[in-house]
């Protein structure tokens, strides 16, 4: 499924051959002047998906000129559809050989594509190549190539053939087909309107690598179909140019040699609109009742994805955690739909269903939403089955000012907003049932002065007449554990956001209910600095296939450092020789700032630990090995802070208070943190240190 938040995308790249100069012939005589030589190119791969072979191409043979070679700028094209399993050493390189048809290799030489691969850009490179024979060090020979490379990107491809009209006669009788894999379209020749309104063509992963194939049928009376010419486009040559602009491409038409043809190329219209993604955070349906093998699915107008297995159910209430990707281009709404799988047939009963509205996302980029679940019987009853609870979040990667839904005149289109300035709005209709109303009557019965807050001797005088007993230390961790502002006392807005998110160790239990106003000026900064620091790590770890061995060995060559240097601040040189494959200067660079020259390594190895498989003790004995170097057992406020902001991806500052509430619900009376009362504290408010699960 395609992710379009990895670095690297498939794609193709385009080689475009320049000439070699300095090419020497055989061996037996230098001057011959009857050499064959051509280029090869290679892409490696390391092996670990199902491709195991090198991306292979060639061009044709060049033409000599003393010793020089031309190629006549010819395009070799190499389609790359998975780039990861490319990646060797932290590098994609492409090896290119020079090449006779008798003596076979010239020389060989190679250049590292993975800037070309990750830059945004589609400007094309120009590089020139040393090319040697291994064990060879007479021949200085250099090959001049320049490189492309277009992502493939999903979208809708629209094509305007009306030119098609003009080339046969009588038209009513003929027929134009078009396809690609899995969508055929087709149109009278003589429907004008249809021809000149466009076909238009899902591009996916399908069809990334294929043509647009047209045909030309002849229609007769006995109904039988007869191909009188046919054409093709490349897929991949539509998406070179700038989105929706159209423009203008020849397509050469192959005919039935028994009409005598005199047209060979047609020019036809197209334009290609990319796609945006409805990223869906999270799904959780609640009130379903007892389902074996609950999925959801989500539906789109080209496509349709199912979730995988729940992370979490409890009782009635089912819960997915991990992303998924929705295309969309002119959609204005997705149905969601939710049932029970037969994993032996794959039979997917449907138990209830509903639309939501795409607008209000495409307006803010960031929304949570709660709809009722229903379906009609076989009697035709509307049967209520619970309510679904979603997060969504809109990514568009291409042009600026680009207004979704895309294509659709009759309905109002949005261009996003950054997802900086957005605050996320709490559902109207809530899991928990209470009214806007219900919580402010809740509260004011416990806010017995009516000065706007609780503070400790209400809530308790409010548990005593419940016939609750609670001592003081609980009283003091229930109020700490929703204080937003450290004052000792309870808001109403704290009080709300409690019955709605119960949990308040979570990061979003201050930043979803607060009002933007009532914000800090620089709280969309941090919200975004966090997004964004996150966000890298994540595509650094799947684009480099970081794994939890990785980190392991990365904290024992760092400990290794450590007792030699007697610090664990490394330079950025030093990062990248004692953990090469953390240590990329870009990532070190989010912890650092580009101002400062060392940065704490166990900074690093946290940050990337947070997101991977570790489960809650292993990162417990991690931060303790890390941070517990006099091996008293304890952990202070100071590195409490540390640990925080790298597991939370925030600065340290704005955690202070996170880790105070932490040393008040599980440290002792000296303000230290045990790996036992960690480890307690992490079982009982997960959220409060390891805010991420894996």
């Amino acid at each position: 499924m395609y992710n379009p938040t990895l670095r690297l995308q498939p794609g193709r790249l385009l080689i475009t051959c320049i000439n070699a100069e300095s090419v020497r012939g055989r061996a037996d005589n230098p001057n011959d002047t009857t050499l064959t030589p051509r280029l090869l190119f290679q892409l490696p791969t390391n092996g670990d998906g199902s491709t195991a072979l090198p991306i292979q191409q060639s061009c044709r043979i060049g033409k000599i000129k003393g010793y020089n070679v031309t190629f006549d700028n010819e395009v070799v094209a190499m389609d790359i559809g998975d780039p990861n399993q490319l990646v060797v050493d932290n590098d994609i390189c492409l090896i290119v050989q020079l090449r006779d048809g008798v003596i076979g290799l010239i020389g060989q030489g190679s250049t590292s594509i993975s800037t070309l691969l990750l830059s945004s850009s589609a400007k094309a490179v120009t590089r020139s190549l040393s090319v040697v024979k291994p064990g060879d060090t007479s021949t200085n020979s250099t090959v001049t190539i320049q490189l492309s490379f277009v992502k493939a990107k999903p979208g809708l491809l629209k094509l305007d053939l009306s030119q098609f009209r003009s080339i046969v006669s009588d038209n009513s009788e003929k027929r134009i087909v078009v396809s690609t894999p899995g969508q055929s379209v087709s149109s009278s020749l003589a429907d004008r309107t249809n021809l000149e309104e466009g076909f238009s063509f899902w591009i996916n992963a399908e069809n990334w690598f294929n043509e647009v194939e047209v045909k030309i049928h002849d229609e007769d009376s006995d109904s039988d179909t007869i191909i009188m010419g046919e054409g093709r486009v490349d897929v991949l040559d539509c998406l070179r140019y700038d989105e929706s602009n159209k423009i203008e491409s020849d397509i050469s038409i192959s005919w039935d040699k028994t009409l005598n043809m005199q047209t060979s190329n047609i020019s036809i219209m197209h334009c290609f609109l990319a796609a945006g993604f409805v990223r869906l955070e999270s799904i959780s349906v609640i009130g379903a009742g007892e389902v074996t093998n609950p999925r959801v699915c989500i539906k789109s107008s080209t496509t349709t994805q199912k979730t995988e297995a729940p992370e979490s159910t409890s009782g009635t209430s089912v819960v997915w955690e991990d992303a998924m990707f929705i295309p969309v281009v002119s959609e204005s709404s997705l149905i969601i739909e939710f049932g029970d799988l037969d994993e032996v047939t794959n039979n997917f009963e449907l138990l209830g269903k509903c639309e939501i509205d795409l607008l209000p996302l495409y307006k803010s980029s960031r929304i949570d939403a709660t709809l009722e679940l229903s379906h009609q019987n076989e009697v035709g009853q509307i049967i209520e089955h619970g309510q679904v609870s979603l997060a969504l979040e809109f990514v568009f990667q291409g042009q600026p000012n680009v207004a979704f839904p895309r294509d659709q005149p009759a309905v109002q289109s949005h261009i996003p907003r950054a997802t900086d300035d957005v605050v996320i709005q709490p559902p109207k209709k809530r899991d928990h049932g209470f009214s806007d109303i219900d919580i402010s009557n809740a509260f004011n019965k416990i806010d017995l002065d009516r000065n706007g807050y609780i503070s400790a001797k209400e809530l308790r005088h409010c548990l005593v007449c419940m016939g609750e007993h609670v001592s003081e230390a609980e009283i003091d961790m229930m109020i700490a554990m929703i204080d937003l502002n450290g004052d000792g006392q309870v808001s109403f807005r704290a009080f709300k956001a409690m019955v709605d998110s119960p949990d308040p160790a979570k990061d979003d239990f201050e930043y979803l209910y607060l009002p933007k106003r009532g914000r800090g000026s620089n709280d969309a900064d941090i919200n975004s600095m966090h997004n964004s620091m996150k966000d890298a790590f994540l595509r650094y770890i799947l684009s480099h296939n970081i794994t939890k061995a990785d980190i392991l060995c990365a904290w024992d060559r760092l400990r290794r450092s450590a007792l030699a240097s007697k610090s664990f601040r490394l330079g950025r040189d030093q990062m990248f020789e004692v953990m090469s494959k953390l240590g990329d200067h870009d990532i070190v660079n989010l912890l650092s700032g580009d101002a400062e020259d060392a940065v704490d390594g166990r900074e690093l190895i946290m940050c990337f630990s947070s997101l991977l498989d570790f489960s809650t003790e292993e990162k417990c004995k991690l931060v303790f090995d890390m941070f517990d170097v006099d091996g008293t057992g304890y952990l202070t406020i100071d590195q409490i802070e540390v640990i925080l902001a790298c597991f939370h991806f925030r600065k340290r500052d704005s955690l202070k208070k996170k880790a105070q509430t932490l040393l008040r619900l599980v440290g002792d009376t000296y303000g230290r943190v045990s790996k036992k009362a960690l480890a307690a504290g992490t079982d009982k408010f997960p959220s409060l240190v390891f805010p991420y699960k894996n």
